[in-house]
């Protein structure tokens, strides 16, 4: 499939949403303020950053926007972003709609997935201290949480390798961060790993929604059912179709009826 230099599909789509509430924001704490921006290494396909112009970033700013109208009708803050299986582009999905959200929005960005991390090589997050340290060492979550570019967008790095990423994700501990900083940020956007793991089961039941990311090509059409099939347990609000053609938004639409047929379009990726 023709992509533009960005690898951006503009035939892409995104399935609509529905969801609500906004809570008074409390600031992030004085003592991060002094804390250096995390700067961020040129990527091409981080178009929300360093291509504001693009037909990508465009798509991005269409689909925060559908995110904040369709919280306006149900509770949504906490969003799970994770994929049937590898490659199908959810942490390029993650960052891209983080930094759109974070240049109106506080917002914070968590790397969940602590077994194969997708965005330190985007963020160039690589070798800092994350959720897994943070989970070792018993301590404030605060500490860990780097700004990055935009004044109000926020990063939780996965960390060194966790050894049991299920005792984790399991725990009151976790529970209680994701409550703490749903309190401190106005969106909280979880990059998960794929559905074929356990992680991102435990992850929903901490999220307010689930966005799938499926790809043309790629998705198995046997996977997809049965991550349709889990829709009340994962929360699912939306498909993001990374890399799909109107025909093939129609083809997988049919999996589920239940999601709402209007669509709007939606950057793919390399990956």
């Amino acid at each position: 499939m023709e992509k533009n230099a960005h690898g951006v599909d503009g035939n892409s789509g995104i399935a609509a949403i529905r969801w609500s509430s906004s809570a008074e924001i409390a600031a992030v704490p004085a003592e991060q303020a002094d804390e250096p921006a995390l700067e961020l290494p040129y990527s091409s396909r981080l178009v929300a950053m360093f291509d504001e112009r693009s037909v990508g970033a465009e798509k991005f700013r269409v689909l925060a926007s559908r995110l904040q109208y369709f919280r306006k009708q149900r509770s949504l803050k906490r969003v799970l972003i994770t994929s049937t299986i590898k490659s199908e582009g959810k942490s390029l999905i993650s960052a891209n709609i983080s930094v759109t959200l974070g240049r109106r929005y506080k917002t914070l960005l968590i790397d969940g997935d602590l077994r194969q991390p997708g965005l330190t090589n985007l963020l160039g997050s690589n070798g800092l201290r994350g959720l897994a340290d943070w989970w070792r060492e018993a301590e404030d979550v605060t500490p860990f949480l780097r700004r990055v570019g935009t004044p109000k967008l926020w990063h939780l790095p996965a960390g060194q390798a966790a050894s049991q990423p299920l005792e984790i994700f399991q725990s009151q501990r976790m529970a209680e961060m994701l409550n703490q900083v749903g309190e401190m940020f106005e969106w909280v956007i979880i990059d998960s790993p794929p559905l074929l793991l356990a992680d991102p089961n435990l992850l929903a039941g901490l999220a307010d929604g689930t966005l799938l990311v499926v790809k043309e090509g790629k998705t198995p059409q046997r996977e997809l059912r049965r991550s349709l099939e889990s829709i009340e347990n994962l929360k699912l609000v939306g498909i993001v179709m990374n890399g799909s053609s109107d025909a093939a938004h129609r083809y997988y639409g049919q999996y589920y009826k239940g999601i709402p047929r209007n669509a709007v379009a939606a950057p793919a990726s390399k990956a």
